[in-house]
């Protein structure tokens, strides 16, 4: 068993840029597409991949630096500490049985797929961390690995049928066919799509303000790299950079403008990939539409999330500060993407609906990450990890962070998750039935403009 764990953390660490690449190549292979075209493709993505991490670590030692300065102007105090990501995930994989979530993940997969029951074949393992995460905290409060790999389990489940449920959409908003998201920042959709809807209701009526309307409307104000350029300014002034706020202006707007440079690379990566593979199936399986699933960043091209992220940083650490119960420090995931990415979908790129949804999730980020705070600091201490007296490490910004505080308050016995959990089976059922009318529209305008 420690021999097997040693081969798939090995895998691990080669990172998402070589490792999703490599089985991208593999598949590329397996459906018949020239080994030169392959390769270019798989290595396409892995610059995709690595460019897109960049531009976002460029953003947070910016912007998110410049945001903090003015927080930590005020003398707040903290407990803990949001470390990002990609640490926390990779904690994570320091927990004993996690080894087990990779060939769990791959067999309900291949199962699924075998049996009809998907079309989407997901690619994405690097994220695998995520199932794992979710099954630790589960077994903190639970102590029963049986018990936490079922929620894990149907967390998988759900991710799969999610991917084929907006498949059309994600095609439609990314340009790239063949493609689905079974990330889970995106089954917040879940709760996201319907309060979406609701604030149609509310709202006045207006026409979707994304970035093609804004262009339209103020014209060179919508630019992307203008918008980054004015956000970033403000909030330099915010954090006391003086003059200086003018260079952080400039940074964001770099970013704004690299990021749907960067993003068409993956439609370069993937678009032949994906047509082999639709090739492929459709001689050997007719009437199956296989979908590759991916990582959400086929969607960092759109710059309304970018937006809606940056104009969510001073919002989330300001109410961090003020925020009774809250003991979280956003700081390495203030790129808050697992809101932003996941509502883009739910709101059709409606930057209001987007902001707003965001602004709500904020107390929700903190109050889950500060009750998760005890259990990451356990694993960070018990991988090694060495921390002054009273200091908690968190994940601020985690994906699903509503779902999976919920479920953990359900095995901590308290009467309103259960309340919750009920609301969403319920909103779970109706969320399926509307995806499939939204699905066919989508299918539709694609289908039109072709």
């Amino acid at each position: 068993m420690g021999a097997l764990a040693s081969v798939f953390q090995g895998i691990l660490n080669l990172g998402a840029a070589v490792f999703i690449p490599l089985v991208l190549l593999i598949i590329g292979l397996a459906v018949r597409l020239k080994p030169t075209k392959a390769f270019s493709a798989a290595l396409t993505l892995g610059v995709a991949l690595t460019g897109i991490n960049l531009v976002i670590s460029y953003m947070s030692s910016t912007v998110g630096v410049a945001a903090q300065s003015f927080v930590k102007s005020t003398g707040m105090q903290l407990t803990a500490l949001d470390m990002g990501w990609a640490p926390a995930l990779g904690l994570c994989w320091t927990w004993a049985f996690a080894f087990l979530m990779f060939p769990i993940q791959i067999g309900i997969n291949v199962i699924m797929l075998l049996l009809g029951w998907t079309d989407c074949l997901n690619v994405d393992m690097w994220n695998v961390g995520n199932q794992i995460f979710t099954a630790y905290l589960v077994y903190c409060v639970t102590n029963n690995p049986i018990i936490a790999f079922g929620v894990a389990i149907v967390q998988i489940i759900l991710e799969l049928k999610n991917a084929d449920a907006t498949k059309h959409q994600i095609t439609e908003l990314t340009g790239i066919p063949g493609v689905g998201m079974p990330h889970p920042m995106f089954l917040s959709n879940i709760f996201f799509y319907p309060f979406c809807k609701l604030l149609d209701k509310i709202l006045p009526k207006h026409e979707p303000l994304n970035a093609a309307a804004l262009r339209s409307k103020i014209g060179i104000f919508g630019e992307n790299h203008v918008i980054g350029f004015i956000i970033g300014t403000i909030i330099g002034f915010m954090g006391g950079s003086g003059a200086g706020s003018f260079l952080i202006g400039v940074q964001a707007g770099t970013a704004l403008a690299l990021f749907p440079m960067v993003a068409k690379l993956f439609m370069t990566a993937l678009t032949p990939i994906a047509d082999a593979a639709q090739t492929f199936v459709k001689n050997r399986f007719p009437g199956r539409d296989l979908v590759i699933g991916l990582d959400w960043p086929i969607l960092a091209g759109n710059s309304e999330i970018w937006v809606a992220i940056i104009l969510t940083i001073p919002v989330a650490l300001l109410v961090s500060a003020v925020l009774p119960g809250n003991s979280v420090l956003p700081f390495g995931n203030l790129m808050n993407v697992c809101v932003c990415a996941a509502v883009f979908v739910a709101a059709k790129g409606d930057l209001i609906k987007m902001i707003i949804t965001s602004y709500v999730m904020v107390p929700i980020l903190c109050w889950s990450a500060s009750d998760f705070a005890p259990m990451l600091t356990k694993l960070a201490v018990n991988a090694g990890t060495q921390l002054t007296s009273g200091q908690n490490m968190a994940w601020w910004g985690m994906d699903i962070a509503e779902i999976r505080w919920f479920v953990v308050e359900c095995f901590r016995g308290q009467p309103v998750a259960f309340v919750a959990l009920a609301g969403f089976v319920v909103l779970t059922f109706f969320y399926f039935k509307w995806q499939k009318k939204e699905e066919q529209a989508a299918l539709d305008r694609t289908t039109s403009r072709v």
